[in-house]
């Protein structure tokens, strides 16, 4: 993909990530609220169950108490025997009397709130009477829940009430009032020991609420609904905005995206018309240099062997000899150069030959820099060193070099499919590229190239190592940038591995990447054939 392109995918990528983080940070805020609205409103409507019925035993017992209050502070209540059946509990000679024929009774406190708590069970759900510890009247003693209140109560509590969910159709509140000892109870309980402000016992209230529990229940649960209608119509309407925001701006970026890819796709066919262009005036000005050679250097030759047959000295044929090596060595050094860059088309190329032909070429560069050269093959994740062979031997004068592979390695029968002149320029540039960071190296006994061949399945990688300056993570990812060098402004223009990586596209499969686990190290990797 393009730079530019590379660019702007990243630039809407990380726009559809951030806006996708916004659109769930929404959704989740949105959610939360809702939970906490929706809770809200169930405690609310809790609350408001709880104190209208609360409110409710209230107002019931207040209205008890007062006529209990009333009962007291009066003193002498009667009521006609005929009507109301007599306290059993109360002293006849106190209870009973008799005015003008009518017989009466007297009503205390305790007795008349029971016969009213007596009247609104018959006539409700209301169940109301008193209830102590202690009680004059067995049928007093509380129970439980009102044992429970009246331990709650003497705790220095205003009042006792709950809610007990029975069941879905059966909801009960239970309530629970003192009944304090006044001036007015010391005749009847000063003899039990009380004092004023003590508690005697409590009023106890129990009703049914599940006719109101379920009406307000019903009205909460339809506010909530109202809540989350609006709230996910609210919802709908922002996230189909904003959608409509994001594909217009992705939209734009898209077309920014192609506007970009296309000038770059221009920029790069000129400069590829530009490097064809070049390379055509390369090779033209080697062929017409390679023409102009060959002939003097096979009149030389044919000098150098004509006196070699008719000089009877044997030193003038020895020197006849080297320098006849020299003519065809230099002769096989203009087909070296004349093949990197003439364009053939792609063809099956055998690899190790051709980058043994490569290193030729560098030879020159790297004895004068004390370079050592070592070569290397790993098969089977295995590394195998073998001597050269005879015919191997053509870095024997390569420095310091230990050249250490030969064809029984297995290299010597691997082949690539491509273009001889591509194939050898990429070499050309990682091992310039090697060489290049090796002179930063004051000591020339520190300065080492490793070659690695390296079978793996049915693709081959060439290592490319050396041991100069470490480079840095920043560096790393600018390596195969366009124009992007760190031997300063006037040691380089930053192409070389730019154009390296760039040629790629004449292979099939190939890569080429920096890797720095077992050393400083540029891999060309490609398929096999």
């Amino acid at each position: 993909m393009h730079n530019y392109a590379i660019i702007t995918y990243s630039q809407k990528y990380k726009f559809n990530e951030q806006a996708n983080m916004q659109k769930y940070s929404f959704l989740i805020i949105t959610l939360i609220f809702l939970v906490f609205l929706c809770s809200y409103e169930l405690y609310q409507g809790f609350i408001h169950f709880r104190t209208t019925n609360l409110n409710k035993a209230r107002d019931i017992a207040d209205v008890t108490l007062a006529f209990r209050q009333w009962n007291s502070e009066a003193g002498e209540v009667f009521a006609s025997k005929s009507r109301i059946k007599p306290n059993p509990y109360l002293d006849p000679e106190d209870r009973d009397l008799k005015i003008k024929g009518k017989e009466l009774t007297r009503i205390n406190p305790a007795y008349m709130t029971r016969m009213v708590s007596d009247i609104l069970s018959d006539k409700g759900s209301i169940h109301m009477r008193m209830i102590s510890d202690e009680p004059m009247n067995n049928i007093n003693l509380p129970k439980q829940w009102e044992s429970d209140g009246l331990s709650y109560i003497k705790r220095s509590n205003p009042e006792y009430s709950k809610i007990e969910y029975k069941g879905i159709d059966n909801i009960m509140f239970y309530y629970v009032r003192p009944v304090y000892i006044d001036k007015t109870c010391m005749q009847c309980h000063g003899y039990q020991g009380y004092k004023i402000g003590d508690i005697r016992g409590g009023l106890s209230l129990s009703f049914p609420v599940t006719i109101m529990h379920n009406k307000m229940l019903f009205i909460t649960i339809m506010t909530i609904a109202t809540y989350l209608l609006s709230a996910g119509l609210v919802i709908f309407l922002i996230i189909s905005s904003r959608k409509k925001l994001i594909d217009a701006y992705q939209q734009k970026l898209d077309t920014i995206a192609t506007l970009k890819t296309e000038i770059e796709r221009r920029e790069m066919s000129e400069k590829a018309l530009i490097t064809r262009t070049r390379s055509s005036s390369v090779s033209e000005i080697l062929r017409l240099i390679a023409h102009h050679w060959r002939q003097p250097l096979n009149n030389v030759g044919l000098l150098v062997q004509s006196m070699k047959e008719d000089s009877g000295n044997n030193d003038i044929k020895e020197s006849a000899d080297q320098a006849t090596n020299i003519i065809q060595e230099m002769s096989e050094t203009i087909n070296l150069f004349t093949s990197t860059v003439k364009t053939e088309g792609r063809r099956r190329l055998e690899v190790k030959d051709k980058v043994f032909e490569v290193l030729k070429l560098l030879r020159p560069e790297l004895e004068n820099s004390g370079i050592e050269v070592h070569i290397n093959c790993m098969l089977g994740g295995s590394l195998n060193k073998k001597q050269f062979t005879n015919d191997d031997m053509i870095f024997h004068s390569c420095g310091r070099g230990n050249m250490v592979c030969d064809r029984s390695c297995g290299f010597g029968e691997i082949y690539l499919h491509a273009e001889e002149s591509v194939f050898k320029q990429i070499l050309l540039i990682l091992l310039k590229n090697a060489y290049d960071a090796l002179m930063e190296i004051d000591n020339k006994k520190d300065r080492r190239i490793d070659l690695v061949f390296e079978k793996a399945g049915s693709y081959c990688l060439i290592h490319i190592c050396d041991n100069g300056v470490e480079i840095t993570d920043e560096v790393k990812q600018k390596l195969f940038d366009p124009y992007f060098s760190t031997k300063g402004y006037d040691a380089g223009r930053g192409i070389g591995l730019f154009t390296a990586k760039s040629l790629l596209n004449t292979f099939d499969d190939a890569h080429i990447f920096y890797d720095d686990t077992n050393g400083k190290c540029f891999i060309f990797k490609f398929r096999a054939v």
